[in-house]
């Protein structure tokens, strides 16, 4: 027998289904997490869990799952019909919540934290501007209205699909090895926009730590509390200034050698973090702490009464909106629907 063979042997089997994310990314990294010490067997007909995201309703054919919310977007976790969530808010709910931004999965956040800095200082001497890379064209229209106000500074190269203004290409978010071409076409700029689809408290994702990896100076909006990540000297922090104001700095990192290697030298987190610096190894114990309880002592959600007429209607409604997005509007659609208008819970 291998030590391969002894050694998924000595680890505890794991019954687990991934559903409803975007791609494979999400779902292949906390599989390669998980595997450090569990035996994977995947199962999608019967799991003992389900790890589930925000991009469908897919986890509610699994009643008998322990459920456990993963998130990447600005999306607060549902404990009506989840066990368990990871997500962006600073908040405690009992033994049911763990604070998890995505970027913790990511191998630059793990550069981050090794290099704790940029290594060269001499990135002022770069050629080009600044750098948007998006797709998603329903972000808060604060990131086009002060894209389209820097760009009459200087241009800006947008090769995502999203105001798309070059030739060149970049891969798909969340597809494959994606951030590495993305981090590599950022390390040619001296800025990058790293502004999120949306603000809200403790909701900072990849798109900084890509900008910081790249050792360009970001210009970030999303978390208003990002200093208790993140070091704000680092990089152009747009809730400490008005639109103008961030212009006029940008101008001056871009004018001045001498001020731009300063930002870049400074590091990448505060000296002093309000939080427990966050890694792949606290998010793997905080699911072990979930996958050590016993099955039928792990359950949290309310199964009874108004926890199930909930999860019925959450159901019902998901099944709905899958009709009607296929353009299959049946008639069992609209008597779901109608019933959901009535707040009947019962099918």
């Amino acid at each position: 027998m291998s030590l391969q063979d002894n050694s998924k042997k000595s680890k505890l089997p794991l019954r687990l289904w991934f559903c409803d994310f975007p791609g494979p990314f999400n779902p292949l990294r906390l599989t390669q997490l998980l595997e450090t010490r569990y035996q994977i067997i995947p199962d999608p007909d019967s799991p003992d869990y389900v790890i589930h995201s925000v991009f469908s309703r897919n986890f509610l054919r699994y009643d008998r799952a322990i459920r456990i919310f993963f998130t990447g977007e600005n999306v607060h976790p549902d404990f009506n019909i989840c066990d368990y969530a990871f997500g962006f808010d600073r908040m405690t709910f009992g033994d049911r919540y763990y604070r998890c931004p995505n970027y913790v999965l990511y191998d630059h956040y793990d550069e981050l934290r090794r290099r704790q800095r940029t290594d060269d200082a001499q990135h002022s001497e770069r050629a080009m501007f600044c750098n948007f890379i998006y797709s998603n064209r329903g972000g808060h229209p604060y990131r086009d209205e002060f894209f389209r106000m820097l760009s009459k500074y200087k241009f800006i190269h947008s090769p995502g699909a999203h105001l798309n203004n070059v030739q060149d290409t970049i891969a798909p978010a969340y597809s494959n090895d994606w951030c590495t071409p993305k981090v590599q076409y950022q390390s040619r700029f001296k800025f990058s926009f790293a502004f999120e689809n949306s603000s809200s408290p403790g909701y900072t994702t990849e798109k900084l730590v890509h900008a910081l990896a790249a050792d360009t100076i970001p210009i970030y909006w999303g978390d208003p509390d990002v200093h208790l990540n993140f070091n704000t000297r680092r990089f152009i922090n747009m809730h400490e200034l008005t639109p103008e104001q961030a212009i006029d700095r940008v101008v001056q990192l871009d004018t001045n050698a001498t001020l731009y290697r300063a930002v870049l030298q400074e590091p990448y987190f505060p000296l002093h973090p309000a939080h427990t610096p966050l890694s792949s190894e606290i998010l793997l114990d905080q699911f072990s702490e979930i996958l050590a309880r016993p099955l039928l002592k792990a359950r949290r959600r309310n199964q009874h009464f108004w926890g199930e007429r909930y999860e019925r209607e959450a159901r019902d409604a998901a099944c709905a909106v899958s009709f009607l997005s296929n353009r299959r509007p049946t008639a069992l659609a609209a008597r779901l629907l109608y019933k959901l208008w009535r707040g009947r819970g019962d099918t």
